[in-house]
């Protein structure tokens, strides 16, 4: 309330303001690097990263199917084909060799996701990718770590949200961060209406400024990044101790040299939909995340080649109740409960 009293009285609600520096200030160094930049949201931040990239239309971009909506939007907002690839069946990420199979002489662009906040495998995706430029759709990955490096330091563009769903919010916002000073000029232009302060458009840029009301919250919450990451580690392996030796039941791999967020925490179950059932008669959310773009209205008509093993985590993803402030007696409670469903001796009892 402090904070929102200082905002108001500066008459100052967007623009760049003193709190949406701070907050790009206080990213740039959790993150490690200088060439983080501010947006309204993560949507509009990946499609400005993408543009910022000078991608010519009806190229090829390969993404993974198992995404959020948002990374094919950007995708197609910026022109771009894609071409949807399957993923890694244990870290449930963008698979490398799949990538390099997909390349050919109309991609332009390969977009991976941290999922949950597990991060890609970016050695073998550059690897993959060679001189192409790779895209990260961060959303859930601050705070994240690949090999000791910080998510938003590995990839060309990556995108982090900070929506009210993430373990760090501001309600609404977003952060790019790129590899290199022109981008990071491209950006700074094309989230300004693709000007600066001459009011003279230099490309066709969009309204992706924070307001300070968001940063002045997200300040805030930046100070509690690492306490809400080591709290989700905590919850992570508490389910995961208490569901490991259930039959039929596996989980995201994450490696020992990465850190994952775990925005989201994710069941692999052969009877995923009895357990499912059972919480919900419970009164407990679970969500099926994510469901394959590929499968999608919008998207099917990129779907022109079989995703198997997309489909089959999707058939068995259950998500289980994560979030900050959960108790460890919540937390053994849905794991009770996913524990009874499936020790039942037949699907009789269902």
């Amino acid at each position: 309330m402090a904070l929102l009293r200082d905002v108001w009285d500066s008459h100052m609600l967007s623009n760049f303001g003193t709190f949406a520096r701070r907050f790009e200030a206080s990213a740039q160094a959790y993150l490690g690097t200088p060439r983080a930049r501010a947006v309204a949201s993560c949507d509009l931040g990946l499609v400005i990263g993408l543009a910022a990239l000078d991608l010519p239309a009806g190229a090829e971009a390969i993404v993974p199917s198992f995404t959020f909506n948002s990374t094919i939007n950007a995708v197609l907002w910026n022109r771009l084909t894609p071409v949807f690839a399957d993923i890694d069946p244990q870290r449930l990420t963008l698979d490398p060799e799949g990538v390099r199979e997909l390349i050919g002489p109309r991609t332009a662009v390969v977009v991976g996701t941290h999922v949950f906040g597990n991060p890609c495998d970016h050695d073998a995706l550059r690897r993959a990718a060679g001189p192409l430029p790779i895209v990260y759709d961060a959303a859930h990955a601050y705070g994240s770590q690949y090999r000791g490096r910080s998510a938003g330091t590995l990839g060309d563009v990556e995108v982090f949200s900070f929506s009210g769903t993430k373990l760090i919010t501001s309600a609404e916002g977003g952060l790019i961060t790129a590899s290199r000073e022109e981008l990071v000029t491209r950006i700074e232009y094309l989230r300004a209406y693709g000007f600066q302060t001459d009011y003279e458009s230099h490309f066709a840029g969009l309204n992706g400024k924070m307001s300070e009301l968001h940063a002045a919250l997200g300040l805030l919450a930046l100070e509690s990044t690492e306490q809400a990451v080591r709290r989700r580690q905590e919850i992570a392996a508490r389910y995961r101790h208490a569901l490991d030796a259930l039959p039929g039941i596996s989980f995201q791999t994450v490696e020992s040299s990465d850190r994952s967020t775990y925005k989201d925490f994710a069941i692999l179950c052969d009877r995923r939909d009895d357990v499912e059932r059972g919480l919900t008669a419970a009164g407990i959310q679970t969500k099926r995340y994510f469901r394959p773009a590929h499968t999608m209205r919008a998207y099917r008509t990129f779907a022109t080649r079989p995703l198997p093993r997309t489909e089959r985590v999707y058939s068995r993803i259950l998500c289980l109740p994560i979030f900050n402030e959960i108790r460890d007696a919540e937390v053994d409670e849905v794991a009770a409960r996913v524990s009874a469903q499936l020790r039942s001796r037949s699907r009789g009892g269902r």
